[in-house]
């Protein structure tokens, strides 16, 4: 057994002590560039490592086209596959609609109007990316989210890269475009 397998749980522990106290994400989104089998096991464990922190909504994020919402034991949980791009025309088209049937009037379309027609209404605090792009992901809702880039491969994402996501997050001061 190398010391590597003997310090990472005691570093392990120390960091969830560290991160505890401090500011906590509400809403984390994980943008992986495919669904795999080891993923839905990675997805399981993120979920609970998020519950034990008080997280209350998670969006995980791949590269097909579909939406899935489901809520497990209160934490919502969001499946896109949608570009923000596509998912933006889409609420566009439905307003559309309204306006054409003459159910809104096209002045009282604003930025709150628009988001009730996004498939996922709430923007992440906390964006985590395996590798170097930004996703075409949320765009719309995620335009003040903290990002933070993971130098590893999501079906190798493990509790203390977790921590030092919450770590880094704490760190970091929110302008919210100020």
């Amino acid at each position: 057994m190398g010391i590597k397998k003997l310090i990472l749980p005691i570093y392990t522990k120390m960091l969830e002590r560290s991160v505890m106290g401090g500011k906590k994400p509400s809403h984390i989104m994980v943008v992986a560039d495919e669904m795999t089998d080891k993923m839905t096991d990675t997805m399981k464990e993120f979920v609970e490592w998020c519950r034990f922190f008080g997280v209350k909504e998670v969006t995980f994020c791949f590269s097909k086209n579909k939406i899935r919402k489901f809520d497990t034991l209160g934490i919502k949980i969001n499946v896109v596959t949608l570009s923000g791009k596509k998912e933006i025309v889409f609420a566009v088209r439905e307003l559309a609609k309204l306006v054409e049937k003459g159910a809104i009037a096209p002045e009282d379309v604003d930025e709150k109007v628009l988001e009730r027609y996004l498939e996922v209404k709430s923007s992440p605090d906390l964006i985590i990316r395996a590798g170097e792009t930004i996703p075409d992901f949320l765009i719309w809702q995620s335009i003040y989210s903290e990002l933070y880039f993971a130098d590893l491969n999501w079906e190798k994402f493990r509790y203390v890269d977790f921590l030092r996501c919450l770590r880094e997050y704490q760190r970091r001061e929110r302008r919210y475009g100020r």
